[in-house]
This record gives structure tokens, C-alpha cells and sequence, in this order.
């Protein structure tokens, strides 16, 4: 039997993660770019059951749950 925790940058795939990391800064990747970007960082502020709300340099930035592949806390190193 191995035994493992999530690690500092844990995959966000719950809503418990979400809530429980608002306020914090995420990394996400999408299956589509957005403004030529597939990966974005920023701080995550809300979401809702079709929508994830992240700061990224003071804007607001809204994406689509459905555009999300990955989502992950982000550990500045």
C-alpha cells in the first residue's frame, strides 16, 4: 500500500477544493486559448456551477467551466 497527500500544488477538481482555496492563486490549463493563452494564473475570486472568476493583474477574468482541463493551486518556488 503506498500513501501520498495531495502536495503543496493539489488538482482542484471539487467544489471543497474551490472554496476552500478562494483567495488563492491557481494555475489553469484549457482544452481552448482564450486571448492566444492556454494557460492562465491569478487569484482566484468566485465561481458558480458554469463559471470560474480569476484576477489577473487587477482584471477580473471569467472562464467557462467547460473550457477548464486542469486547475491547481500555484506555489511560487
Amino acid at each position: 500500500m503506498e500513501v501520498s497527500s495531495p502536495g503543496i500544488e493539489r488538482i482542484l477538481r471539487k467544489e471543497k477544493h474551490l472554496e476552500e482555496n478562494l483567495g488563492k492563486e491557481v494555475e489553469i490549463k484549457l482544452f481552448r486559448a482564450i486571448d492566444n493563452e492556454k494557460q492562465l494564473s491569478g487569484i482566484l475570486t468566485k465561481f458558480d456551477k458554469e463559471k470560474i472568476y480569476i484576477e489577473i493583474n487587477s482584471e477580473e477574468k471569467q472562464i467557462d467551466r467547460k473550457q477548464v482541463a486542469q486547475m491547481k493551486l500555484k506555489y511560487n518556488w
